[in-house]
């Protein structure tokens, strides 16, 4: 849980951010919180999982996270692109005129931005901020929604927190 927490603060900093920001500086201490929350959550997901193993197990069990730790930074990017152009293509129906009038529509919101006139393309801007911002911030909410999972689902192993008690001792003293 205590990556979850300023991976999603992170993610609604950025989300907060108009799309016209190129400042370097305003991304640091959003990028910052999602990195630290990212090592976090990933070093306890791998602890976890090793620890929950027999050893001779333990190298298949870094395997598979690893495998879904890949899989979701696959997954996870392209699904919110999807929904970020999608909310982005929605926002521009309409707002173009004259030249410009349903280029949307056939050219998407990324092709306005870089080849309509200055209105389509400041239009274009806005609706690509506005559909990133929701994709971002979907990602809070589930990082949000990850970490009260976790409080509410994640409990303490007794067995293995008893003084002294480790690995085959904490299998003996769970099963008495």
């Amino acid at each position: 849980m205590g990556g979850l927490l300023p991976m999603a603060a992170g993610q609604f900093w950025i989300a907060a951010l108009p799309i016209t920001t190129t400042s370097l500086a305003a991304f640091i201490g959003p990028v910052l919180l999602l990195g630290i929350g990212f090592i976090c959550v990933v070093s306890s997901l791998t602890s976890a999982a090793v620890n929950a193993v027999p050893i001779e197990l333990t190298g298949m069990a870094s395997g598979a996270t690893s495998l879904v730790r890949e899989f979701g930074q696959g997954l996870g990017p392209a699904v919110i692109s999807t929904i970020a152009m999608s909310a982005a293509s929605s926002a521009l129906v309409g707002k173009l005129s004259g030249a410009d009038a349903g280029m949307e529509s056939t050219a998407g919101p990324l092709a306005v931005v870089n080849a309509g006139s200055d209105s389509a393309r400041a239009a274009a801007q806005t609706a690509l901020g506005h559909g990133m911002a929701i994709g971002v911030v979907i990602c809070g909410c589930a990082s949000l929604l990850g970490a009260v999972v976790t409080l509410l689902l994640v409990r303490k192993d007794t067995a293995r927190a008893a003084v002294g008690v480790t690995g085959e001792s904490a299998a003996e003293a769970a099963a008495v």
